[in-house]
Order: structure tokens, then sequence, then C-alpha cells
């Protein structure tokens, strides 16, 4: 794939402090493997350049690592929209940019090709995975549509009445054209609530100015999932997934 010079980024700087674990969130175990590796196996079996954002004093942490990724550092967290921040010189680099969080392991290799193929195919300035939750308990975004066509994407803290009850969710992987990325980013501002700077925040910002969003709903919600507890691990691992 990397014909194409395809990069992905993957948010790991997080400390998941929920996890309840003396080592960062994306290297605790599911299904025997550390939950980072699952994501950056699935981008090397398509051949795509891979960088981790990460907290500087995890490098240790990460270190096993070194011969597969590009090592960014992210010195505060202050939201997955300021973690692609620290990013802008790498992605400068690649004609297109993969945007994965690092808990949410199993959009596997073939789901990622058939997002990137679809991006290509429709010419898409970004590329989302959506799909119809049938378990309400993760607080994901709604994905707002009128007439097929997406409006709007709203964190589940900021929806109204209507849009709570909305059952499109998005997990958070995105594929960007890397220059509208990279213009797109500078429209991002921090939350006045908690100085966060979110990036599906960059989402409406685009459908602001008629960008083109492409979206692919996949039948299978349970490979957005994310991990944040001890307990969404073993759920996970009571699924048939992997």
């Amino acid at each position: 794939m990397n014909q194409n010079k395809v990069l992905a980024l993957v948010l790991a700087a997080g400390r998941g402090t929920r996890m309840g674990s003396n080592i960062p969130k994306p290297l605790n175990l599911v299904f025997g493997k550390p939950i980072i590796s699952w994501i950056i196996s699935s981008f090397k079996k398509n051949n795509i350049d891979i960088a981790l954002i990460i907290n500087p004093k995890d490098k240790f942490f990460f270190s096993k690592f070194d011969k597969d990724v590009h090592f960014i550092f992210q010195d505060n967290p202050n939201g997955t929209g300021h973690a692609v921040k620290q990013a802008v010189d790498i992605i400068s680099k690649y004609n297109h940019t993969f945007i994965f969080v690092g808990d949410s392991p199993f959009v596997n290799h073939k789901l990622i090709i058939q997002m990137y193929n679809s991006h290509m195919n429709n010419n898409s300035d970004c590329t989302i995975i959506s799909s119809l939750f049938i378990n309400r308990k993760f607080p994901y975004a709604r994905v707002v549509r009128k007439k097929k066509n997406i409006v709007k994407v709203v964190e589940e803290k900021d929806a109204n009445e209507l849009e709570y009850k909305l059952n499109e969710l998005f997990g958070s992987h995105y594929l960007f054209k890397s220059k509208i990325l990279l213009e797109f980013l500078d429209y991002l501002k921090p939350h006045k609530d908690n100085d966060e700077i979110y990036l599906t925040d960059i989402l409406n910002e685009l459908l602001e100015k008629r960008k083109k969003i492409n979206s692919i709903i996949i039948d299978d919600w349970v490979r957005l999932v994310g991990l944040n507890t001890k307990e969404d691990i073993a759920w996970v691992q009571s699924k048939n997934i992997v």
C-alpha cells in the first residue's frame, strides 16, 4: 500500500487509570497479547508505516516496539486533537493518514484495507468507520444523518435528547488526506469545560466547509469497542472475535 505514502498514527498517550494497572493501558493483555500489538500487526500486514503517540515517561514500556514504529511524544495528554498536533511533522511526509485510538484492537487488516479502498475510490477528504451499536453502555460519539448523509458528529456528553438516542456510533477510527488533516487541525480549539482538544471536532469543521466525509458502517460493532477497564477486556474475550 505504501507506494501511496500512507501513515498510521496510533494515539497511546493516555494514562488509562480505569484499567487499574501499573502499565500503560495499551499494553494490557487481551487474548494473550498487548492491546497495541493487535493494532500494530494489522497495519504491518498492509505495509503501512506506524507512529505511536505516547507519554515520554512510558518510553521504556513501549521499547519492545522500537523496530516496528516511530515514537512521538505528548508530554501533557490534553485530548486526542492535542495528541495529533504533536505529529504534524511526520504527517506532512505522507499523502494519507490513518488515526486510530490505542485501546481499540479489533479493527483488523481486512477492515483497514476496506477503509482505504473506500477512501480512495470516493476521493474522500476523510473516511470514518461506524456501526449500529446494540449495547448502549459505550459513551461514543453519535453520527447524525439527514437523507443518509452525515450532517453532524456529536460527543455523547454534548448530545441533545434525540441525538443521544441514536445508535450509530463512531469509535474514533479515521483516514484523512494528510493535507486536509493538517489544514483543519488549525481549527481545533480547547473546550471550555476541561481545556482539552478533541479530534472529533474536526469532522464538524469538515462538514461546515463542505469537505467530503465518507463513512463505512460495519456490521460487527464489537470491533469498534475500546478497552478501558479489566471488565471490558473480560467482556470482549467472551466474544468470538479473533
